[in-house]
């Protein structure tokens, strides 16, 4: 893969499906395990259609020395955090489910205004 696999997606509840699809396409072709990766991309596009405005939501593939890199972008400035979940809850353990499954994850504003939201997938073949 040359370059970063991107694919810029509304902002509806169907393009998840489309994302994740999408992200295990990729992936296949460079024979790396797509389990992980589409538990990512469908966590980190949930987010932004759940937690923010934007219309859109690119999301793309790198490959970086450290490994595979999944990124979200949006177009709101607000970090997402990690908070904790009490036990009758339905929701807000998907960052920190995500975190147990990477190896790291970040967040960083962007220029011009936006986020985008990372994540170092695991090594490991398909």
């Amino acid at each position: 893969m040359e370059g970063p696999a991107q694919i810029v997606v509304p902002v509806h509840a169907e393009s998840i499906k489309v994302a994740r699809d999408w992200v295990e396409e990729v992936l296949r072709r460079l024979g790396q395990d797509v389990y992980v990766a589409k538990v990512v991309v469908s966590e980190l596009v949930t987010n932004v259609l759940r937690h923010t405005a934007s219309t859109t939501a690119t999301v793309r593939i790198i490959q970086a020395d450290e490994g595979t890199v999944i990124e979200v972008f949006d177009s709101c400035d607000v970090l997402p955090k990690v908070e904790p979940a009490d036990l009758l809850s339905e929701g807000g353990r998907g960052l920190a489910m995500m975190g147990a499954l990477v190896k790291e994850w970040g967040a960083q504003p962007v220029g011009g205004g936006g986020k985008a939201v990372w994540a170092l997938l695991p090594d490991g073949p398909a």
